[in-house]
């Protein structure tokens, strides 16, 4: 036997987009709860309990006695859907048509995810451009270091000249001091 779908309150913004105060929810929607304990607390949501009217959301458990965390379930009367997931045909044409008789324009379909394999050729490509870039700049760094470690060495070689200079002096001054008593 089905059960009565959960219609769950929108909130402001997509109210006056979809020209809509509910809709029914499903997994995916983003929701936030607007009352009870958990107040102001948001996800993404992974069950729909038809026969409790109650919705488990992402992120949000309690514990049990012995430490387990388990699924929160909140009353439907408690959240807003802050985000439609509109990846089902037959939602999106339900608020498509809701928009065209309100006269409203219509929602924009939710880009498709890209596939697991054009996601790697993609990194691939990424990686070997940043491979490239990343050995230039080492060796336009080496490059910059090996003339700063010349100007360093030279400066060092005059401090330590210096250094030999003036306490070859002071050891001269110690043994004229020597000297005289």
């Amino acid at each position: 036997m089905l059960e009565n779908k959960i219609n769950v309150a929108i909130n402001k913004d997509l109210r006056k987009k979809y020209g809509i105060r509910q809709f029914p929810i499903v997994k995916g929607d983003i929701v936030k709860i607007i009352s009870g304990s958990r107040k102001g607390e948001g996800g993404k949501v992974i069950d729909v309990s038809h026969k409790s009217k109650k919705i488990s959301i992402e992120g949000v458990t309690i514990a049990k006695a012995d430490g387990k965390q388990v699924e929160y379930y909140i009353d439907h009367s408690n959240l807003v859907i802050t985000k439609l997931d509109l990846s089902s045909p037959g939602r999106y044409n339900k608020i498509k048509d809701i928009t065209a008789r309100r006269s409203l324009p219509p929602p924009e379909p939710e880009a498709p995810e890209p596939e697991e394999n054009e996601n790697i050729e993609n990194n691939e490509e990424l990686t070997e451009e940043t491979t490239e870039e990343t050995e230039q700049e080492i060796i336009d760094d080496r490059e910059a270091g090996s003339e700063e470690t010349d100007d360093e060495k030279t400066e060092s070689e005059d401090s330590e000249g210096n250094d030999n200079e003036e306490s070859s002096e002071d050891n001269v001054k110690e043994d004229g001091d020597n000297d005289e008593n």
